[in-house]
């Protein structure tokens, strides 16, 4: 969807730019020159890129939540991943520009692991999974450490820089693989739709 004013041409913007080059290397003035205006009318909307930082966060955690009143499809998490790469490729530079989003972020860790258990608990409940709320609480947890640190654990295990769809869709396998021993008939055939 194309952007409909500077502000939204901004935000668009700067979000590709951390995604490509990373957080630490994309200047304010960078972003002004790719938006097509100058670095003083971007001042007007953002005083400093901690308040795109804060912005771009609202935008990423409204998408998680609205995954999580969607259809239950994990390709769509790693999409999400895909789509705001930066937050969990850089968050150590990120925690340094803006420290305060480090509790932000567990806010809203907290928030999305407690409607997730709660959709995963529909899901025992449809006949899809067959485990205990205290195995729903672990597939959950090791989800979201797959989930999150998946970009960094290709990187740091085997050297891999450029992030691809390709090894999006490793990653969804890779939780997926938590799934399979709890799926029933049912579960099965739905997660086949999903792949």
């Amino acid at each position: 969807m194309k952007p409909r004013n500077t502000r939204e041409k901004i935000l668009a913007t700067s979000r590709k730019l951390f995604n490509a080059k990373g957080v630490s290397v994309v200047t304010t003035a960078g972003i002004a020159d790719a938006v097509g205006i100058n670095e003083g009318n971007l001042y007007y909307y953002f005083k400093k890129k901690a308040d795109l930082i804060n912005v771009l966060f609202e935008q990423f955690t409204e998408e998680q939540m609205q995954l999580l009143d969607g259809q239950q499809d994990m390709h769509l998490w790693f999409q999400l991943m895909w789509d705001w790469r930066f937050f969990y490729r850089d968050s150590m530079a990120l925690f340094t520009l803006e420290p305060l989003l480090r509790k932000r972020l567990q806010e809203m860790s907290n928030r999305v692991q407690e409607r997730a258990l709660a959709r995963l608990l529909e899901l025992v409940e449809q006949g899809h999974l067959r485990a205990s709320e205290d195995e729903l609480k672990m597939l959950l947890e090791n989800s979201w450490i797959i989930s999150t640190y998946w970009i960094e654990y290709l990187h740091s295990r085997h050297g891999i820089t450029r992030i691809t769809r390709k090894h999006l869709e490793l990653g969804y396998q890779q939780m997926l693989a938590l799934y399979r021993p709890y799926l029933t008939g049912n579960g099965a055939s739905l997660f086949a739709t999903q792949s």
